[in-house]
């Protein structure tokens, strides 16, 4: 379910906020009767927020949380990690049901060796999203590959970094210009879609434009070989290990 349509921030390469036009949440009221209806047809149901980005908006979020909590579901959705610098919402969300959030995070800072004066920033980063899963909740770590200034080593110290990191879940995708982005427009001015990948190829996994520091062919080799590391039998069942733990702790304290 939705509790949000469409996001206010406009990144360069996301469709949401030109797909669904003007930013509105939904009143506490319609999503409590949605709630209703989904425990009517499941009484202990998962349900994805499929916000852009739950907390993004102006709404009383100590209401919603009062109406999740209610429900008596288990839910995950999507946020940024700077939730995870807000203590008193971790421990509402966890209150509420939640058991997983799907976080973006900024891959550029792996394309500066050895990080340099970006790697206060992204301590910040790690220490939210420790926070959050501290607080009970898996963290999904989302990766956008393939941007300017992406190289091979960069998708490499990204793949280490993912390997040995704290996230519960990981997802790996491409960057993808969909019709209608700024991203897309840019390219298009630069020559640097690709003529023979139209929309067929618009699935967040295969290469649709020009690389600036790397060939197409490069960038799919990368990026494959970055899936099979970061999705390999042991580092996903490590993954799989840490969430259980996640939730059984989180049971223990409710």
């Amino acid at each position: 379910m939705q509790t949000q349509r469409g996001c206010p921030l406009a990144c360069e390469f996301c469709g949401a906020s030109r797909l669904l036009g003007r930013f509105s949440e939904k009143p506490a009221a319609l999503i409590e009767r949605e709630l209703a209806s989904i425990r009517a047809l499941d009484p202990r149901p998962v349900v994805e927020l499929a916000d852009d980005n739950t907390f993004v908006g102006g709404r009383d979020l100590d209401e919603l949380c009062d109406v999740l909590g209610r429900a008596q579901i288990r839910y995950f959705t999507e946020a940024d990690w700077r939730i995870g610098t807000k203590p008193d919402l971790l421990r509402r969300l966890a209150e509420s049901g939640c058991v997983q959030v799907l976080v973006g995070i900024e891959s550029q800072v792996f394309r500066y060796p050895g990080m340099g004066d970006k790697q206060a920033a992204w301590n910040r980063v790690m220490e939210a999203v420790i926070a959050i899963q501290e607080a009970g909740m898996a963290v999904n770590g989302c990766f956008i590959l393939g941007a300017d200034g992406e190289t091979r080593e960069s998708i490499d110290r990204l793949v280490e970094f993912v390997l040995d990191s704290p996230l519960a879940d990981v997802q790996l995708t491409l960057q993808t210009p969909f019709p209608g982005t700024p991203l897309r427009q840019r390219l298009h001015k630069e020559g640097r879609l690709l003529p023979d990948r139209g929309w067929s190829h618009c699935t967040l996994f295969d290469v649709t434009y020009q690389p600036d520091r790397m060939s197409v062919e490069e960038l799919e080799a990368a990026f494959r070989e970055a899936v099979q590391t970061v999705f390999s039998v042991e580092a996903t069942s490590r993954r799989r290990a840490l969430r259980q733990r996640l939730w059984r702790r989180k049971e223990m304290r409710a």
